[in-house]
């Protein structure tokens, strides 16, 4: 970031924490495939739900990695004054990285279990407030670094308030979700999808605004892959809610 020292010179150990947690995310994204396979692909693995617990544990814990990782990040980029983006890593380390972890330990034996729905839900808040943290304090490091004159401009406006608006109905629409799947109650589904299309939204938001303001190549290997989110929660919203989630 402007007027901070370079990323990495004289780091080693927040280059490799950020390399680590890179490398156990990629690993977390062929193991949820693998999930998807077992569950819906069929084919030789074996579908007990044994096998897929330890699967979707495998999945929280690299995730969840991937975020305590950020840690390092956050406390160097703050080591040369408190700033936005530096509280973000810290604050994505804490919520998204300790909620998943904590889930990844609560999933084996779970299957049928209404106690770990809670836990669910507080996963799913935490990694949606992990993306609000991504998303609106890297807006706010921006102001501070380049004065709040620059919101001013046409597509830093519409931008700005895009994510500001998407990503805090995000957050909520989680939150009443994760009120509902504590219950037990099968419209939690409907308030998860309401927030993973909002997400998926607010990407699109994002990229034009990055396409508009000619930083579109930073964009999209960082930002893209949520895109998908907007499908996602159609398909959620589109499902014939039951009483129960299980």
């Amino acid at each position: 970031m402007l007027g901070l020292p370079d990323l990495y010179v004289g780091n080693l150990g927040m280059f490799l924490a950020d390399g680590a947690g890179l490398f156990a995310r990629c690993i977390g994204v062929v193991v949820a495939l693998a999930v998807a396979f077992v569950v819906w692909g069929g084919g030789r693995l074996d579908k007990s739900t044994a096998r897929v617990e330890r699967l979707v544990e495998a999945v929280l814990f690299l995730e969840g990695t991937y975020f305590v990782l950020l840690f390092p990040s956050g406390l160097w980029r703050i080591s040369s004054g408190l700033n936005f983006l530096g509280v973000a890593y810290l604050l994505q380390a804490a919520s998204a990285g300790a909620a998943l972890l904590f889930l990844s330990f609560k999933v084996r034996g779970s299957a049928g279990n209404v106690g770990v729905l809670k836990y669910v839900g507080l996963a799913a808040v935490g990694y949606v407030g992990a993306l609000w943290f991504n998303v609106v304090f890297k807006w706010f490091d921006m102001i501070g670094v380049l004065g709040s004159s620059f919101l001013l401009r046409g597509s830093a406006a519409w931008g700005f308030l895009g994510s500001l608006i998407t990503m805090t109905l995000a957050v909520i629409f989680a939150a009443f979700g994760a009120y509902y799947l504590a219950k037990n109650r099968g419209e939690a589904v409907w308030w998860f999808g309401f927030s993973l299309m909002l997400i998926g939204v607010h990407y699109v938001i994002y990229m034009s605004y990055a396409f508009f303001s000619s930083n579109l190549d930073f964009a999209l290997p960082m930002d893209v892959w949520t895109v998908p989110f907007i499908g996602l929660g159609v398909v959620l919203l589109r499902m014939k809610a039951s009483k129960t989630v299980i």
